[in-house]
């Protein structure tokens, strides 16, 4: 079992104690503040603004389309009848009907 499946309690002694798990678990003091991430400009979405005729891919439209589009099922077409045609009977499939006997 992990730690944090097993029972435990937080046992308070003092009222102070309270106060300090206040200001610990504040989200003012204990998160950090969120940073710009540099993303090359070739690596940089295009901005919908710009470019009208482009329709975004989280556009409604787009999720529609390929929705309604379902999934093809692929298909197995090529059942070998050309070796079957070539072999002669009682031949295994796989081997030619030209071998030579030697």
């Amino acid at each position: 079992q992990t730690r944090d499946s097993t029972a435990s309690y937080l046992h308070l002694h003092a009222s102070h104690h309270a106060d300090l798990i206040e200001d610990f678990t504040r989200p003012s003091t204990s998160s950090l503040p969120p940073e710009d991430i540099y993303i090359p400009p070739h690596l940089q979405p295009l901005n919908p603004e710009d470019e009208d005729d482009v329709v975004p891919d989280q556009h409604a439209a787009f999720g529609i389309q390929r929705a309604t589009q379902g999934k093809k099922e692929i298909s197995w077409r090529d059942l070998g009848l050309d070796d079957l045609v070539r072999r002669a009977p009682g031949e295994r499939m796989g081997q030619g009907g030209s071998t030579a006997a030697g």
